[in-house]
Protein backbone atom coordinates (compact mmCIF):
# COMPACT_ATOMS: atom_id res chain seq x y z
CA UNK A 1 0.00 0.00 0.00
CA UNK A 2 2.85 2.37 0.89
CA UNK A 3 4.56 1.74 -2.46
CA UNK A 4 1.29 2.43 -4.33
CA UNK A 5 0.82 5.79 -2.55
CA UNK A 6 4.42 6.74 -3.25
CA UNK A 7 3.96 5.92 -6.94
CA UNK A 8 0.80 8.12 -7.14
CA UNK A 9 2.58 10.98 -5.39
CA UNK A 10 5.43 10.81 -7.89
CA UNK A 11 2.99 10.97 -10.81
CA UNK A 12 1.33 14.07 -9.32
CA UNK A 13 4.66 15.80 -8.83
CA UNK A 14 5.70 15.02 -12.40
CA UNK A 15 2.39 16.42 -13.69
CA UNK A 16 2.85 19.77 -11.97
CA UNK A 17 6.49 20.32 -12.98
CA UNK A 18 5.48 22.12 -16.25
CA UNK A 19 3.25 24.49 -14.28
CA UNK A 20 6.01 25.21 -11.79
CA UNK A 21 8.67 25.87 -14.44
CA UNK A 22 6.60 27.50 -17.19
CA UNK A 23 3.45 29.13 -15.87
CA UNK A 24 4.73 30.25 -12.50
CA UNK A 25 8.31 30.92 -13.60
CA UNK A 26 9.73 29.84 -10.26
CA UNK A 27 12.88 31.73 -9.40
CA UNK A 28 16.01 29.94 -8.15
CA UNK A 29 15.56 31.60 -4.79
CA UNK A 30 12.41 29.52 -4.11
CA UNK A 31 13.31 26.90 -1.51
CA UNK A 32 11.62 24.33 0.63
CA UNK A 33 10.58 26.88 3.25
CA UNK A 34 8.66 29.12 0.84
CA UNK A 35 4.86 29.32 1.29
CA UNK A 36 4.33 27.40 -1.95
CA UNK A 37 6.38 24.50 -0.70
CA UNK A 38 4.19 24.10 2.37
CA UNK A 39 1.01 23.47 0.30
CA UNK A 40 0.00 19.86 -0.04
CA UNK A 41 0.81 18.57 -3.58
CA UNK A 42 -2.80 17.53 -4.35
CA UNK A 43 -4.22 20.93 -3.36
CA UNK A 44 -1.44 22.71 -5.21
CA UNK A 45 -2.22 20.85 -8.43
CA UNK A 46 -5.93 21.66 -8.10
CA UNK A 47 -5.24 25.32 -7.42
CA UNK A 48 -2.87 25.63 -10.37
CA UNK A 49 -5.24 23.88 -12.74
CA UNK A 50 -8.10 26.18 -11.75
CA UNK A 51 -5.90 29.23 -12.23
CA UNK A 52 -5.49 28.32 -15.89
CA UNK A 53 -9.25 28.51 -16.54
CA UNK A 54 -10.59 31.64 -18.31
CA UNK A 55 -12.36 34.21 -16.10
CA UNK A 56 -16.04 33.53 -15.55
CA UNK A 57 -18.31 36.27 -16.86
CA UNK A 58 -21.17 37.34 -14.59
CA UNK A 59 -24.40 35.49 -15.19
CA UNK A 60 -27.36 37.71 -15.97
CA UNK A 61 -30.46 36.97 -13.99
CA UNK A 62 -33.92 36.66 -15.42
CA UNK A 63 -35.45 39.06 -12.97
CA UNK A 64 -37.74 41.65 -14.41
CA UNK A 65 -37.60 45.30 -13.55
CA UNK A 66 -34.73 47.70 -12.98
CA UNK A 67 -31.30 46.59 -11.80
CA UNK A 68 -30.80 46.98 -8.09
CA UNK A 69 -27.80 47.71 -5.93
CA UNK A 70 -27.57 43.97 -5.31
CA UNK A 71 -27.06 43.47 -9.03
CA UNK A 72 -24.20 45.98 -8.92
CA UNK A 73 -22.49 43.99 -6.19
CA UNK A 74 -22.88 40.83 -8.26
CA UNK A 75 -21.17 42.44 -11.24
CA UNK A 76 -24.31 43.02 -13.32
CA UNK A 77 -23.60 46.75 -13.49
CA UNK A 78 -20.23 47.65 -14.92
CA UNK A 79 -18.94 50.83 -13.24
CA UNK A 80 -16.53 51.57 -16.10
CA UNK A 81 -19.06 52.19 -18.85
CA UNK A 82 -19.28 55.93 -18.27
CA UNK A 83 -22.27 58.23 -18.01
CA UNK A 84 -24.74 55.85 -19.62
CA UNK A 85 -24.11 53.31 -16.87
CA UNK A 86 -24.52 56.04 -14.22
CA UNK A 87 -27.95 56.84 -15.65
CA UNK A 88 -28.87 53.17 -15.29
CA UNK A 89 -27.80 53.27 -11.66
CA UNK A 90 -29.85 56.39 -11.03
CA UNK A 91 -32.90 54.84 -12.66
CA UNK A 92 -32.43 51.71 -10.59
CA UNK A 93 -32.20 53.72 -7.39
CA UNK A 94 -35.25 55.77 -8.38
CA UNK A 95 -37.21 52.57 -8.97
CA UNK A 96 -36.27 51.23 -5.56
CA UNK A 97 -37.24 54.48 -3.84
CA UNK A 98 -40.51 54.69 -5.77
CA UNK A 99 -41.48 51.20 -4.69
CA UNK A 100 -40.48 51.95 -1.11
CA UNK A 101 -42.50 55.16 -1.05
CA UNK A 102 -45.65 53.44 -2.29
CA UNK A 103 -45.26 50.67 0.28
CA UNK A 104 -44.68 53.14 3.11
CA UNK A 105 -47.68 55.24 2.04
CA UNK A 106 -49.91 52.19 2.22
CA UNK A 107 -48.59 51.30 5.65
CA UNK A 108 -49.11 54.89 6.74
CA UNK A 109 -52.73 54.93 5.60
CA UNK A 110 -53.44 51.72 7.53
CA UNK A 111 -51.93 53.24 10.67
CA UNK A 112 -53.83 56.51 10.22
CA UNK A 113 -57.12 54.67 9.84
CA UNK A 114 -56.48 52.63 12.97
CA UNK A 115 -55.57 55.78 14.92
CA UNK A 116 -58.60 57.69 13.61
CA UNK A 117 -60.94 54.88 14.57
CA UNK A 118 -59.27 54.45 17.98
CA UNK A 119 -59.17 50.71 17.45
CA UNK A 120 -56.60 48.03 16.81
CA UNK A 121 -56.30 45.82 13.74
CA UNK A 122 -59.46 44.02 12.75
CA UNK A 123 -59.52 40.26 13.30
CA UNK A 124 -60.64 39.95 9.67
CA UNK A 125 -57.38 41.44 8.34
CA UNK A 126 -56.18 37.94 7.53
CA UNK A 127 -58.97 37.75 4.96
CA UNK A 128 -58.33 40.75 2.68
CA UNK A 129 -61.60 40.41 0.76
CA UNK A 130 -63.74 40.28 3.91
CA UNK A 131 -61.79 43.15 5.47
CA UNK A 132 -62.29 45.28 2.33
CA UNK A 133 -66.04 44.59 2.32
CA UNK A 134 -66.38 45.48 5.99
CA UNK A 135 -64.38 48.68 5.56
CA UNK A 136 -66.39 49.70 2.50
CA UNK A 137 -69.58 49.21 4.50
CA UNK A 138 -68.26 51.39 7.31
CA UNK A 139 -67.18 54.10 4.87
CA UNK A 140 -70.57 54.00 3.13
CA UNK A 141 -72.33 54.37 6.48
CA UNK A 142 -70.19 57.38 7.39
CA UNK A 143 -70.71 58.88 3.95
CA UNK A 144 -74.47 58.48 4.31
CA UNK A 145 -74.31 60.47 7.54
CA UNK A 146 -72.67 63.33 5.61
CA UNK A 147 -75.53 63.27 3.09
CA UNK A 148 -78.11 63.18 5.90
CA UNK A 149 -76.39 66.10 7.62
CA UNK A 150 -76.39 68.05 4.37
CA UNK A 151 -80.11 67.44 3.84
CA UNK A 152 -80.83 68.59 7.38
CA UNK A 153 -78.73 71.70 6.81
CA UNK A 154 -80.62 72.50 3.60
CA UNK A 155 -83.94 71.96 5.39
CA UNK A 156 -82.99 74.34 8.20
CA UNK A 157 -81.81 77.07 5.80
CA UNK A 158 -84.81 77.03 3.47
CA UNK A 159 -85.96 80.56 2.71
CA UNK A 160 -82.63 82.26 3.49
CA UNK A 161 -80.86 84.34 0.80
CA UNK A 162 -78.67 82.39 -1.62
CA UNK A 163 -80.04 79.09 -0.33
CA UNK A 164 -82.31 76.43 -1.79
CA UNK A 165 -86.03 77.10 -1.62
CA UNK A 166 -86.88 73.47 -0.89
CA UNK A 167 -85.38 70.01 -0.68
CA UNK A 168 -86.82 69.28 -4.12
CA UNK A 169 -84.92 72.24 -5.59
CA UNK A 170 -81.76 71.02 -3.89
CA UNK A 171 -82.19 67.51 -5.31
CA UNK A 172 -82.83 68.89 -8.80
CA UNK A 173 -79.77 71.12 -8.52
CA UNK A 174 -77.51 68.23 -7.51
CA UNK A 175 -78.80 66.01 -10.32
CA UNK A 176 -78.32 68.81 -12.85
CA UNK A 177 -74.77 69.42 -11.63
CA UNK A 178 -74.03 65.69 -11.91
CA UNK A 179 -75.38 65.61 -15.46
CA UNK A 180 -73.21 68.57 -16.47
CA UNK A 181 -70.13 66.92 -14.95
CA UNK A 182 -70.76 63.71 -16.90
CA UNK A 183 -71.41 65.69 -20.08
CA UNK A 184 -68.11 67.54 -19.65
CA UNK A 185 -66.25 64.25 -19.25
CA UNK A 186 -67.81 62.86 -22.41
CA UNK A 187 -66.86 65.97 -24.39
CA UNK A 188 -63.24 65.65 -23.29
CA UNK A 189 -62.42 61.91 -23.11
CA UNK A 190 -58.86 62.72 -22.02
CA UNK A 191 -60.23 63.56 -18.57
CA UNK A 192 -61.68 60.08 -18.24
CA UNK A 193 -58.15 58.71 -18.34
CA UNK A 194 -57.49 60.47 -15.03
CA UNK A 195 -60.00 58.10 -13.45
CA UNK A 196 -57.56 55.26 -14.11
CA UNK A 197 -55.90 56.11 -10.80
CA UNK A 198 -55.19 52.91 -8.87
CA UNK A 199 -57.00 54.32 -5.80
CA UNK A 200 -60.09 55.53 -7.70
CA UNK A 201 -62.25 52.47 -6.76
CA UNK A 202 -61.95 53.58 -3.12
CA UNK A 203 -64.21 56.53 -4.00
CA UNK A 204 -67.25 54.28 -4.56
CA UNK A 205 -68.25 53.98 -0.86
CA UNK A 206 -68.03 57.79 -0.60
CA UNK A 207 -70.74 58.24 -3.26
CA UNK A 208 -73.44 59.64 -0.89
CA UNK A 209 -71.12 62.35 0.43
CA UNK A 210 -69.89 63.21 -3.08
CA UNK A 211 -73.46 63.45 -4.38
CA UNK A 212 -74.34 65.86 -1.57
CA UNK A 213 -71.75 68.38 -2.85
CA UNK A 214 -71.94 68.08 -6.63
CA UNK A 215 -73.07 71.70 -6.99
CA UNK A 216 -69.95 72.91 -5.16
CA UNK A 217 -67.61 70.40 -6.79
CA UNK A 218 -68.66 71.17 -10.37
CA UNK A 219 -66.35 74.20 -10.93
CA UNK A 220 -63.37 72.24 -9.58
CA UNK A 221 -63.78 68.93 -11.41
CA UNK A 222 -61.02 69.57 -13.96
CA UNK A 223 -58.25 70.56 -11.48
CA UNK A 224 -59.29 67.74 -9.13
CA UNK A 225 -58.94 65.19 -11.91
CA UNK A 226 -55.59 66.58 -13.06
CA UNK A 227 -53.92 67.15 -9.69
CA UNK A 228 -55.48 64.73 -7.23
CA UNK A 229 -56.04 61.74 -9.49
CA UNK A 230 -53.85 60.97 -12.53
CA UNK A 231 -51.80 58.38 -10.56
CA UNK A 232 -50.10 61.01 -8.40
CA UNK A 233 -50.89 58.99 -5.26
CA UNK A 234 -52.57 61.98 -3.57
CA UNK A 235 -55.92 60.22 -3.45
CA UNK A 236 -54.48 57.60 -1.10
CA UNK A 237 -53.69 60.39 1.38
CA UNK A 238 -57.01 62.21 1.00
CA UNK A 239 -59.51 59.35 0.67
CA UNK A 240 -59.54 58.31 4.37
CA UNK A 241 -60.65 61.86 5.25
CA UNK A 242 -62.87 62.55 2.24
CA UNK A 243 -66.14 62.39 4.19
CA UNK A 244 -64.85 64.91 6.71
CA UNK A 245 -63.59 67.15 3.91
CA UNK A 246 -67.01 67.12 2.24
CA UNK A 247 -68.74 67.69 5.57
CA UNK A 248 -66.68 70.89 6.05
CA UNK A 249 -66.79 71.81 2.38
CA UNK A 250 -68.60 75.11 2.97
CA UNK A 251 -65.51 76.31 4.85
CA UNK A 252 -62.97 74.69 2.52
CA UNK A 253 -64.47 75.49 -0.89
CA UNK A 254 -63.55 79.23 -0.92
CA UNK A 255 -59.89 78.21 -0.61
CA UNK A 256 -60.02 75.12 -2.81
CA UNK A 257 -58.27 76.74 -5.78
CA UNK A 258 -55.21 77.55 -3.67
CA UNK A 259 -55.33 74.12 -2.03
CA UNK A 260 -55.32 72.39 -5.41
CA UNK A 261 -52.44 74.57 -6.62
CA UNK A 262 -50.39 73.34 -3.65
CA UNK A 263 -51.84 69.85 -3.30
CA UNK A 264 -48.39 68.25 -3.65
CA UNK A 265 -47.38 69.86 -0.36
CA UNK A 266 -50.73 69.66 1.44
CA UNK A 267 -52.08 66.20 0.57
CA UNK A 268 -49.81 64.12 2.85
CA UNK A 269 -51.00 66.16 5.85
CA UNK A 270 -54.74 66.05 5.18
CA UNK A 271 -55.54 64.45 8.53
CA UNK A 272 -53.55 66.93 10.62
CA UNK A 273 -54.88 69.91 8.67
CA UNK A 274 -58.47 68.80 9.22
CA UNK A 275 -57.83 68.25 12.91
CA UNK A 276 -56.89 71.93 13.28
CA UNK A 277 -59.07 73.37 10.53
CA UNK A 278 -60.87 75.83 12.81
CA UNK A 279 -57.60 77.43 13.92
CA UNK A 280 -56.27 77.51 10.36
CA UNK A 281 -59.41 79.13 8.96
CA UNK A 282 -58.76 82.12 11.21
CA UNK A 283 -55.70 82.81 9.04
CA UNK A 284 -57.25 81.81 5.73
CA UNK A 285 -59.74 84.69 5.87
CA UNK A 286 -57.15 87.33 6.78
CA UNK A 287 -55.80 88.25 3.36
CA UNK A 288 -55.65 92.01 3.98
CA UNK A 289 -53.52 91.51 7.10
CA UNK A 290 -51.25 88.94 5.48
CA UNK A 291 -50.93 90.81 2.20
CA UNK A 292 -50.02 94.10 3.81
CA UNK A 293 -53.10 95.80 2.39
CA UNK A 294 -52.50 94.59 -1.13
CA UNK A 295 -55.49 92.28 -1.05
CA UNK A 296 -53.44 89.42 -2.42
CA UNK A 297 -55.21 86.20 -1.48
CA UNK A 298 -53.46 83.70 0.80
CA UNK A 299 -50.37 85.88 1.13
CA UNK A 300 -49.55 84.48 4.56
CA UNK A 301 -50.03 80.91 3.37
CA UNK A 302 -47.63 81.55 0.49
CA UNK A 303 -44.93 82.72 2.89
CA UNK A 304 -45.49 79.80 5.24
CA UNK A 305 -45.41 77.22 2.45
CA UNK A 306 -41.61 76.63 2.66
CA UNK A 307 -42.08 75.72 6.35
CA UNK A 308 -45.32 73.82 5.80
CA UNK A 309 -43.96 70.37 6.60
CA UNK A 310 -42.36 71.60 9.80
CA UNK A 311 -45.44 73.44 11.08
CA UNK A 312 -47.99 70.82 10.07
CA UNK A 313 -46.00 68.12 11.83
CA UNK A 314 -46.17 70.25 15.00
CA UNK A 315 -49.79 71.40 14.76
CA UNK A 316 -50.67 69.52 17.93
CA UNK A 317 -48.17 71.75 19.76
CA UNK A 318 -48.84 75.12 18.14
CA UNK A 319 -52.55 74.63 17.35
CA UNK A 320 -53.80 76.24 20.59
CA UNK A 321 -51.63 79.29 19.92
CA UNK A 322 -52.76 80.00 16.36
CA UNK A 323 -55.73 82.28 17.24
CA UNK A 324 -53.53 84.34 19.58
CA UNK A 325 -50.71 84.66 17.06
CA UNK A 326 -52.97 86.03 14.35
CA UNK A 327 -52.81 89.73 15.38
CA UNK A 328 -49.00 89.59 15.37
CA UNK A 329 -48.57 88.08 11.91
CA UNK A 330 -47.20 91.29 10.30
CA UNK A 331 -44.42 91.43 12.89
CA UNK A 332 -43.53 87.78 12.33
CA UNK A 333 -43.31 88.26 8.57
CA UNK A 334 -40.72 91.04 8.86
CA UNK A 335 -37.01 90.26 8.48
CA UNK A 336 -37.70 86.56 7.92
CA UNK A 337 -38.55 86.10 11.60
CA UNK A 338 -40.71 83.08 10.80
CA UNK A 339 -37.71 81.27 9.36
CA UNK A 340 -35.57 82.16 12.38
CA UNK A 341 -38.15 81.17 15.00
CA UNK A 342 -39.35 78.01 13.24
CA UNK A 343 -36.61 75.63 14.50
CA UNK A 344 -37.50 76.53 18.10
CA UNK A 345 -41.30 76.51 17.90
CA UNK A 346 -41.63 73.20 19.73
CA UNK A 347 -39.63 74.58 22.67
CA UNK A 348 -41.33 77.97 22.63
CA UNK A 349 -44.83 76.50 22.80
CA UNK A 350 -44.00 73.27 24.60
CA UNK A 351 -46.77 73.66 27.21
CA UNK A 352 -49.64 73.86 24.73
CA UNK A 353 -52.85 75.11 26.35
CA UNK A 354 -51.22 75.44 29.78
CA UNK A 355 -49.30 78.61 28.96
CA UNK A 356 -50.40 80.94 26.16
CA UNK A 357 -48.49 84.00 27.35
CA UNK A 358 -45.71 83.76 24.75
CA UNK A 359 -48.10 83.71 21.79
CA UNK A 360 -50.44 86.35 23.27
CA UNK A 361 -47.55 88.75 23.93
CA UNK A 362 -45.15 87.85 21.14
CA UNK A 363 -45.33 91.44 19.89
CA UNK A 364 -43.80 92.55 23.21
CA UNK A 365 -41.09 89.90 22.99
CA UNK A 366 -40.22 90.94 19.44
CA UNK A 367 -40.10 94.61 20.44
CA UNK A 368 -37.54 93.99 23.18
CA UNK A 369 -35.64 90.98 21.86
CA UNK A 370 -36.33 90.87 18.13
CA UNK A 371 -32.76 91.97 17.49
CA UNK A 372 -31.46 88.74 19.04
CA UNK A 373 -32.90 86.72 16.15
CA UNK A 374 -30.35 88.37 13.84
CA UNK A 375 -27.39 87.24 15.94
CA UNK A 376 -26.11 83.94 14.49
CA UNK A 377 -26.36 81.07 16.93
CA UNK A 378 -27.91 83.10 19.76
CA UNK A 379 -31.49 81.74 19.47
CA UNK A 380 -30.18 78.16 19.37
CA UNK A 381 -27.98 78.81 22.39
CA UNK A 382 -30.84 80.35 24.36
CA UNK A 383 -33.35 77.57 23.66
CA UNK A 384 -30.72 74.98 24.57
CA UNK A 385 -30.88 76.29 28.15
CA UNK A 386 -33.08 74.10 30.39
CA UNK A 387 -36.18 76.03 31.38
CA UNK A 388 -35.96 78.49 28.48
CA UNK A 389 -39.75 78.28 27.81
CA UNK A 390 -40.39 79.40 31.41
CA UNK A 391 -38.01 82.31 30.91
CA UNK A 392 -39.91 83.33 27.76
CA UNK A 393 -43.25 83.13 29.58
CA UNK A 394 -41.91 85.19 32.49
CA UNK A 395 -40.58 87.89 30.17
CA UNK A 396 -43.78 87.92 28.12
CA UNK A 397 -45.81 88.65 31.25
CA UNK A 398 -43.38 91.06 32.97
CA UNK A 399 -41.85 93.18 30.21
CA UNK A 400 -43.32 96.70 29.82
CA UNK A 401 -46.07 96.70 27.21
CA UNK A 402 -46.82 100.41 27.06
CA UNK A 403 -43.94 101.07 24.64
CA UNK A 404 -45.49 98.56 22.24
CA UNK A 405 -49.24 99.00 22.67
CA UNK A 406 -49.55 102.46 24.15
CA UNK A 407 -52.17 102.72 26.86
CA UNK A 408 -53.88 99.53 25.74
CA UNK A 409 -51.88 96.81 27.45
CA UNK A 410 -53.99 93.74 26.76
CA UNK A 411 -53.93 91.61 23.66
CA UNK A 412 -57.64 92.36 23.29
CA UNK A 413 -56.58 95.64 21.67
CA UNK A 414 -55.68 93.62 18.58
CA UNK A 415 -58.66 91.30 18.54
CA UNK A 416 -61.96 91.73 16.77
CA UNK A 417 -64.58 90.53 19.26
CA UNK A 418 -67.01 89.79 16.43
CA UNK A 419 -64.53 87.30 15.00
CA UNK A 420 -63.84 85.36 18.21
CA UNK A 421 -66.78 86.14 20.50
CA UNK A 422 -66.78 87.75 23.94
CA UNK A 423 -65.19 84.82 25.79
CA UNK A 424 -62.44 84.12 23.27
CA UNK A 425 -59.62 84.52 25.82
CA UNK A 426 -61.22 82.61 28.69
CA UNK A 427 -59.48 79.30 28.03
Amino acid sequence: MLHANTFKMAKILLSIVPFLTGSLAIQPSMHLFSPLSRIRPSKLALHLSLSKLPPVSPVKTKRNGPKTSIDADEGLIDPVNGAENNVDKLRARAGILRTSIVRQQRELQVLERQIACCSGPSPNDQNPLLAAIIRSGQVFQQSSKVLSSRLESVRSRIGRPNEWKSLEDYAVGEVSAGARIVQGLLKDPARIMYLADRDAPALVPHAPAILSRLDKLEPHVEPILERVLNNRRHLASIEPYLDEVLNRFDDIEPHLDWILDNVDSLAPYTGLLLKHIDELLVYANDDELAGGGTGKGHALAEQLLPYLEYYVSKLDVIGPHLPLLRPHVPLLLKKNRIGKISPHIDRLFSKGYKDLSASANIDVLLFWFGWSLSVPGLPRLFFAIPGSPKIVSFLANRLPKRFVRGYCRGVSCYVDSDQYGEGWNQL
